[in-house]
């Protein structure tokens, strides 16, 4: 079962990347909850939908996914941006998607920024 959420995730981000909103979400749950760190709580395909259509995607689409861990019905994504955002913020992301019956029915998001900070 968790390769087969991984393998739909992964599917996810690929239609995300491209903007292809209308064919990533019928992989979504319809009462979905997105919590993404500091900020209140998405909930339901419409509000996921339009919260990702008012946020700035220029990072995420220029994101490289370093790992990809899947057990159980979850599946955590770890993730750069490649490039610096217009607030020369350089963020990183760890996304922890919860599946049930073949679709997504809530993500858990840490967004930080590592500009400041070299690795080791």
């Amino acid at each position: 079962m968790s390769t087969s959420n991984k393998i739909l995730v992964k599917k996810v981000l690929e239609m995300f990347a491209n903007n292809s909103h209308d064919k990533y979400l019928k992989y979504l749950d319809e009462n979905i909850r997105w919590n993404i760190i500091g900020m209140p709580v998405i909930s339901g395909r419409f509000e996921f939908l339009k919260a990702v259509k008012s946020l700035e995607l220029e990072n995420f689409i220029s994101s490289k996914i370093k790992n990809i861990i899947s057990e159980g019905e979850y599946v955590v994504v770890e993730s750069t941006s490649n490039k610096e955002n217009t607030k020369k913020s350089i963020p990183a992301y760890c996304d922890i998607y919860r599946l049930k019956n073949g679709k997504i029915y809530e993500v858990t998001s840490y967004i930080v920024d590592t500009s400041s900070s070299s690795e080791c």
